[in-house]
Formats: structure tokens, sequence, C-alpha cells
């Protein structure tokens, strides 16, 4: 049931990406309206909204039986393609970031402190480029079979909460949450996502936990690619589709992963192990 189960979440978060992003666009170009309000007889939002809460209540039913992991070395391979992709998504986002940066897009001030909004719009794109070297410093780390560092993924956890701190600004002033509801929730889970990937590398992480938020992620960035098209807005259809690549990608390794840990030290190499212990400790009592 073990592996049924990692079959039939993938499956449903690949289903569920597909529709949504098919109704998602549907409804933008049908049924709302340009003030964000649902034209007469709108049916489209609450089957987004079922589908939504399907997603949900089916990740938690088929995740529940997975077998717990914690450890960086069970879950993060160093094979070839998974981390080809992460570098790929890493090359997105900072070709979005540079575009968002030279656009000027992230500068508009909509709230009442300013000054405040202007220092996290003028810090997103730079940051956007670190969080990108981060994932792609990850890849590499993995490639050569070193274990990466959890800062990778908390500097891109950090990214993406000035990102939603930034996005939120704008989307606070719609008076329409059909407008960006799916694109916040897209926000989070990356977020969310991000934060749980990086308690792996401390051999503290929460399988479940977080392929969770990295599957919604994956998810809900797929609704949001209708969105970004829509809007036609190129640093946002880039970002998202590199965020959505790379949460995808996680969520796989997550998933498909079977690498066990390595065995304790036996034998030959326990012996010099203890020795060299022990020698360490008489030099340390001689100097002392």
């Amino acid at each position: 049931m073990k592996n049924a189960s990692r079959w039939l979440v993938l499956a449903l978060t690949f289903c569920a990406a597909a529709a949504g992003f098919l109704i998602r666009r549907q409804q933008l170009a049908t049924e709302l309206m340009s003030d964000g309000s649902l034209a007469e007889g709108s049916t489209l939002h609450v089957l987004l909204t079922v589908l939504a809460g399907i997603l949900f209540v089916g990740l938690i039913a088929f995740l529940y039986p997975l077998p717990k992991k914690e450890s960086w070395q069970q879950v993060f391979p160093a094979a070839i393609v998974p981390n080809l992709l992460l570098l790929l998504s890493a090359a997105g986002l900072i070709v979005g970031n540079v575009i968002l940066w030279r656009s000027g897009s992230a500068n508009v001030v909509v709230t009442q402190s300013p000054e405040v909004s202007k220092a996290f719009a003028a810090l997103l794109p730079p940051l956007g480029v670190v969080s990108a070297i981060c994932f792609a410093g990850f890849a590499v780390l993995r490639i050569m079979g070193k274990k990466p560092s959890p800062l990778l993924f908390m500097i891109a956890s950090l990214y993406l909460i000035v990102r939603l701190i930034v996005c939120f600004q704008v989307w606070n002033t719609d008076p329409s949450i059909h407008d960006y509801a799916f694109q916040l929730l897209a926000a989070i889970c990356c977020m969310l996502g991000c934060f749980q990937l990086a308690g792996f590398s401390f051999d503290r992480g929460h399988l479940r936990m977080c392929l969770f938020w990295t599957l919604s992620a994956t998810a809900f960035c797929a609704f949001t690619a209708a969105d970004t098209l829509h809007a036609g807005v190129l640093s946002n259809t880039v970002i998202n589709a590199s965020l959505l690549l790379a949460m995808a990608t996680c969520s796989a390794c997550l998933l498909l992963t079977d690498a066990p840990l390595p065995e304790p030290e036996t034998g030959e190499a326990q012996k010099e192990a203890a020795v060299t212990e022990e020698a360490e400790e008489t030099v340390a009592e001689e100097a002392e």
C-alpha cells in the first residue's frame, strides 16, 4: 500500500494541477469580469473550490501511510535528472527576477509606509537571484555527493517570504479575492515547502508535512500559471513556472527516493575511529 500511495499522490496532484489550470483559464476568459466580480450564472469558482478541497483531503489521506524519513540522505538523490531540473528552475528564477528588476514592476508603492514598501520591492529581485543560486548550489552539491547546507533552502524561504509580502501589498488593494486567491495559496505553499525542505539537512525532516506543502505548491502554481499567462506579465510567468518546476522536482524526490541511511561504522573502521578518538582525548589531556 505504501508504494500505491506514492503513485496515487502523484496522480492526484497531476490531475488537480492540470484540471485547475484549464478551469482557471476558462474562468478568467469567460466568467471573471475586469473589476474582479463574477458574471451572472458563474459556476467555475465552485468547481475550483471543490477541486482544491479534494486535493487537500486526498493528500492528507494518501500521505498518511508513507514511511517516515528525516535525513537528507533518504530524500535527496545524487541522480543527474532531478538535479538538472533544479538547475533549470534556478536559471528560470534568475531570468524572471532580472526581467522584474529591469521592468521596475516591483517598485509600486501601495501601502501607508512607502519607504518600507520601496525597501521590500527593491530587495525582491536581488534576493530572488540569491535564492536561485541557492537552488543551483544545492543541485551541484548533490551531484557531487556532498551534504547540502540547510541554509540553502532557508535563504530560498526568506526570498519567498519577501515575495509574499510584496505581492500581498498589491493583492490587498484588490476588492475581489477571485483575482488572487490561487496566487496567494501558491505563494504560501511554496514558502512553507522550502522551509520544510531545509529540515532534512538538519536530519529533522518531516516527510508527510513537507510533501503536503510541496505538492500543494505544485498544484497551485499550476492554477496560477493561468493567471500569469492571462495577465501577460513575463516576469511573473517565468518565476511561477520556475517555482512550479522546483516544487514538483522536490516532491518527486521526496516520494520516490528510497536510499537507506548509511550503516554505522563497524569492524576495522570502527576500531580506527575509536583509536583516533582516544588519541585526540590524550592530546587534549596533555595540553591541559
